[in-house]
């Protein structure tokens, strides 16, 4: 029975990642950014080297905006589906991985993360780069166990990928792990190394030395000492202390945060690959100056699997049960919250929202399907209770993808900017954004394509009938506004955005 229902967990996991892309535009950051790239791309050209605003985009390797480029041909430049079928079908081939590596149990938790979760219906790349991480650090185990290089050099390649994927951390988590095993087992089999060393590097090179040569001089030393260097020991962005990540990670983690931390205490003596594993993302994100709570989505597959071992072998264990508890009490609180609070309560002005009946809905839904857990937890196997515990919150974001995604839309995507503009009713071409976000929404009338993404530099030099700027960044370019008139503002992720017109 277990079985059967894991499978059909892990099913309904599939099938409610597919809602949102029916609905749901892209959102402002980095969304919409990769949107603008892709737009470039078939514009353009610009394939081999993706481009922003016409320049190389050094932010993040090309295999992510190729697919999705390629998607775009048959689906449309504002297709959701073309900018998410990349997360989701890297989504279900994590899952798949992990259930060959630690079973169907293994699965189930880390698809049912929320991290990941929602991270398979995004239009960015982190469910790619952990799932080849995945791939080459299961190969990695087999090479320690078995000597086997051809593991190795398997493990070397998916390693290379991921960099093609999202950067240079890949190698980084491999070869912590690498030297955390040779501690701690006191050997490495003895062979030719050089194949894998040279697959893990020669992967990556194969795009990166010609796309130097193509970007040229700026292209190159912006990505080595900025996006690479710059990211690591001096960023200028994301910068947070050395224990951010373990503040962060009840969230992190969310819901197997209480339930980690038991299997840990538990099983680090007797499974310490994992514990390795964990170490080898925790400890060298940490260090780094550039720190985005999405970047500890490489260590939930090993927490999944000191997870699922935990729970099959305390089968018994009264804490673990406790702990799922916990996890769906939190859940309920957060549907009596939304019952009980009022618009007095919250400051801002999405206060209002907590009055609409989709978002009252949302909230029984969510205190309902966490009672019913609760007492499963308590009632059934310790696997069921698990089940049950990382259901609830799948459920309740099911239920914001069919009853809420319009509101979210308003609240996190261009639409209402879009909104702003189309009143404005002057041509595209007489419209610049600064410190703006860029436009994507599914709807988006195209000949707005051509608004002009502005530098304080063009704004001197052009005289546009509409400006849009952030306000915390409207000090910036005072000089350009004077003569101009506030008409409007719009509210995206939670920061204002002022529309002004001469």
């Amino acid at each position: 029975m277990p079985r059967r229902l894991l499978i059909a967990a892990i099913l309904f996991l599939i099938a409610g990642a597919l809602i949102t892309p029916l609905q749901r535009d892209l959102f402002v950051g980095d969304e919409t950014k990769y949107g603008q790239v892709v737009r470039e791309m078939r514009a353009t050209g610009a394939f081999f080297l993706p481009t922003l605003n016409g320049t190389p985009f050094t932010h993040k390797p090309p295999i992510h905006f190729w697919m999705i480029d390629l998607l775009t041909f048959p689906l449309g430049v504002y297709s959701t589906w073309a900018f998410v079928l990349p997360s989701l079908i890297a989504f279900v081939f994590l899952l798949w991985l992990m259930w060959k590596i630690g079973g169907p149990l293994a699965a189930f938790i880390c698809g049912s993360s929320l991290m990941i979760w929602t991270s398979a219906q995004s239009a960015r790349m982190d469910v790619n780069f952990t799932a080849f991480i995945v791939l080459g650090i299961w190969q990695l185990e087999r090479f320690f166990d078995r000597d086997d290089f051809r593991a190795l050099l398997w493990s070397a390649l998916a390693i290379g990928i991921a960099v093609l994927i999202k950067g240079p951390m890949a190698p980084v988590i491999a070869i912590v792990l690498f030297v955390l095993e040779w501690m701690r087992r006191k050997r490495i089999p003895s062979g030719n190394y050089a194949p894998a060393i040279l697959a893990m590097i020669v992967v990556p090179l194969l795009w990166l030395i010609p796309a130097m040569l193509v970007g040229g001089r700026a292209y190159t030393r912006d990505v080595i000492v900025k996006q690479t260097v710059g990211r690591a020991v001096a960023s200028w962005v994301h910068n947070a202390p050395p224990w951010f990540y373990v503040i962060h990670l009840p969230a992190s983690l969310f819901p197997w945060f209480f339930l980690a931390v038991a299997a840990v205490i538990a099983l680090w003596r007797t499974h310490r690959f994992l514990i390795n594993w964990i170490l080898a993302v925790l400890v060298p994100y940490s260090l780094m100056s550039s720190k985005l709570d999405v970047y500890m989505m490489a260590m939930i597959p090993p927490v999944a699997l000191l997870i699922a071992e935990y729970v099959t072998t305390w089968e018994r264990g009264r804490p673990a049960r406790w702990l799922n508890a916990i996890s769906i009490a939190i859940m309920a609180l957060i549907g009596i919250g939304g019952l009980i609070v009022t618009p007095q309560m919250i400051k801002g002005p999405e206060a209002v929202l907590i009055q609409l009946p989709a978002v009252k809905i949302f909230c029984v839904i969510t205190l309902v399907a966490a009672i019913i857990a609760f007492v499963i937890s308590l009632r059934s196997s310790l696997i069921t209770s698990t089940i049950a515990a990382g259901l609830v919150p799948i459920i309740a974001m099911i239920v914001i993808a069919i009853a809420l995604m319009p509101v979210v839309n308003d609240l996190c995507s261009t639409r209402p900017l879009v909104a702003a503009l189309q009143k404005q009713n002057v041509p595209p071409e007489q419209i610049a954004l600064y410190a703006a976000p860029y436009l994507w929404t599914r709807d988006m009338p195209r000949d707005y394509e051509r608004v002009m993404y502005a530098t304080p530099y063009t704004l001197a030099q052009t005289t546009p009938t509409v400006i849009v700027t952030a306000r915390a960044h409207a000090g910036e370019i005072a000089p350009s506004l004077y003569g101009y008139q506030m008409v409007d503002a719009v509210r995206m992720i939670g920061k204002w955005f002022y529309v002004y017109r001469r």
